[in-house]
C-alpha cells in the first residue's frame, strides 16, 4: 500500500513537473501555439533574398500583395543589412517589370540622386563613379551598385524607362550646383546665388546652440533664396522651371530642417515627383521609421494624402550582422547584433522556422482575431538608424505601422564600396 502511494505521489510530481516547464516554457516564449497555428496562414515563404534567385516564384508571392499597387514604400529596420538589401531589390525588380517602368526613390539627396538617373537613362561613365557622388555611406555598397546596373540594362532594352530619385533634403551643395547649371544655361547673373552659397556654407559650419548666428545668417539666406525665385520667370522650358524652383524649395527645407520637419519635407517631396510623373509607378526607399504610417513619420504624411493608394512593406532580420558607424572613432564596421528582446517581434516571426518569408499583416488587421493580439497591439521590435545606439528597441503596433512585413533569418552586413 505504501508503495503504491509513493508511486503515486512521484507520479504526481512528474506530472506537476511536465506541466510547470510547459507553462513556463509558454510564458517565455513570443508566441503559444494556438496563436502560432492561426498565424502561419498569413505566413508566405519565399524562395531567396537573392534578387536572381527563385525570381519567377518569388513573383507569384508578390502578386498577392503588390500586383496593383502604385505607390510602394519599402522600409530597413537597419541601414546596414545585405539581405535587406536584396530582398527589397528583388520586390523593386518586380514592380517594375510587372509596371512597364516606374519612379524609384531613395532616401538620399533629391540633386544628387539626379546623377544617377543619368547614368541609368544615358549611361555615361560607371555606376560605381555616379553611386559615391550620392554622399551617402549606406547606399555606397555592392548590393545597391547591383540594382542601379540591373536599372541600367533595363532602360537599354525598354522604351519606358525607370527614373532615379532621392527626396531628402540633408545637404545644400547639390541644389546650389543645379541651380548654377540652369542660370548658366539661360544666361541668368548669378551673383545672388554666390551670396546664397556663402550663406549656406557659414550656415552648415555653426552649431547646434550658435541659435542666434543661425537666425541671423537664415534671414539673410532667405533673402538671397526669394531673389533667386524671381528670377525662375527667365526660364522658358517648365521641366527646367519646375527643377529650379523645386531647388529652391530643397534649400529652404534644408535652412528649416529638424527632425520632425524632415519627415513632412520628405512627404512633401515625395508628392511633388507624384505630382510630376502621375501615370508612373513609384518605389519608395528608406528606413522603416521614415515610411511607417504612425506618428510624425514620412509614411504618415503619405497617408494622409494617398490614403489607400500608399501601400508599405517594412523589412525585419533575427540575427546577425549590419554595417553601422562606431561613435567612438566614427568608421563603419559589420557589427554583430545583440540578442533579441523575449517577447520581440523578431522572435515571434523567427518561431515560424521559415528562414525568409512576407507576414500579411493587412489581411491580420482586417480579421481582427484574438489569436493575433500580439501583432495587433504595442510590440517591442528593432530599429538602427546608421549609427550604434544603446537601446535598439522600440515598441509600436506593426499592424498599424505597415501593410506587410518581410522577415529575414540572418543577415550579414552590407558591402561598402572601395573609393
Amino acid at each position: 500500500m505504501k508503495t503504491f502511494a509513493l508511486k503515486k505521489l512521484v507520479l504526481l510530481v512528474i506530472t506537476f513537473t511536465v506541466q510547470s516547464i510547459y507553462s513556463q516554457s509558454s510564458q517565455n516564449s513570443a508566441i503559444d501555439n494556438d496563436e502560432k497555428e492561426y498565424l502561419r496562414k498569413f505566413v508566405y515563404p519565399l524562395q531567396s533574398y537573392e534578387p536572381e534567385v527563385g525570381f519567377k516564384e518569388d513573383s507569384l508571392v508578390f502578386d498577392k500583395f503588390f500586383s496593383n499597387a502604385k505607390i510602394v514604400g519599402l522600409g530597413e529596420a537597419s541601414h546596414g543589412s545585405s539581405e535587406i538589401f536584396k530582398i527589397k531589390d528583388k520586390l523593386t525588380r518586380y514592380i517594375f517589370q510587372k509596371n512597364n517602368g516606374g519612379v524609384f526613390s531613395i532616401e538620399a539627396s533629391m540633386p544628387n540622386s539626379i546623377l544617377l538617373n543619368e547614368y541609368i537613362i544615358n549611361g555615361n561613365k560607371t555606376g560605381k563613379e555616379y553611386l559615391m557622388n550620392i554622399k551617402s555611406w549606406i547606399y555606397q555598397t555592392d548590393e545597391i551598385l547591383s540594382m542601379v546596373e540591373w536599372m541600367k540594362k533595363y532602360n537599354d532594352k525598354h522604351a519606358e524607362k525607370i527614373r532615379f530619385t532621392g527626396f531628402d533634403n540633408t545637404t545644400y551643395t547639390g541644389s546650389a550646383v543645379q541651380l548654377k547649371m540652369l542660370m548658366s544655361k539661360y544666361k541668368i547673373p548669378d551673383d545672388d546665388l554666390i551670396a546664397l552659397f556663402k550663406n549656406l556654407n557659414d550656415f552648415s559650419k555653426l552649431e547646434r546652440n550658435q541659435l542666434s548666428e543661425k537666425k541671423s545668417i537664415k534671414s539673410e539666406a532667405l533673402i538671397e533664396l526669394n531673389k533667386i525665385k524671381a528670377l525662375s520667370s527667365n526660364i522658358s522650358d517648365e521641366e527646367d522651371k519646375s527643377w529650379f524652383l523645386q531647388h529652391i524649395i530643397l534649400l529652404d527645407q534644408h535652412l528649416n530642417n529638424t527632425y520632425l520637419d524632415r519627415n513632412r519635407y520628405m512627404a512633401d517631396n515625395i508628392l511633388w515627383l507624384i505630382n510630376k510623373y502621375p501615370e508612373s509607378t513609384f518605389v519608395l526607399w528608406a528606413h522603416n521609421s521614415h515610411l511607417k504610417k504612425t506618428d510624425e513619420e514620412t509614411g504618415k504624411f503619405l497617408k494622409e494624402k494617398l490614403k489607400d493608394d500608399y501601400v508599405n512593406c517594412g523589412t525585419f532580420f533575427y540575427e546577425g550582422f549590419h554595417s553601422v558607424v562606431d561613435m567612438d572613432d566614427n568608421d563603419i564596421k559589420p557589427t554583430y547584433l545583440e540578442k533579441n528582446s523575449k517577447n520581440s517581434l523578431e522572435e515571434l516571426l523567427n518561431s515560424f522556422e521559415v528562414p525568409v518569408f512576407i507576414l500579411d499583416l493587412k489581411n491580420i488587421k482586417k480579421e481582427n482575431n484574438k489569436l493575433a493580439k500580439k501583432l495587433l497591439n504595442k510590440i517591442d521590435y528593432r530599429t538602427i538608424g546608421a549609427a550604434v545606439h544603446k537601446k535598439d528597441f522600440k515598441s509600436g503596433n506593426v499592424s498599424e505601422d505597415f501593410d506587410y512585413i518581410i522577415f529575414i533569418k540572418k543577415s550579414t552586413a552590407s558591402k561598402l564600396l572601395t573609393k
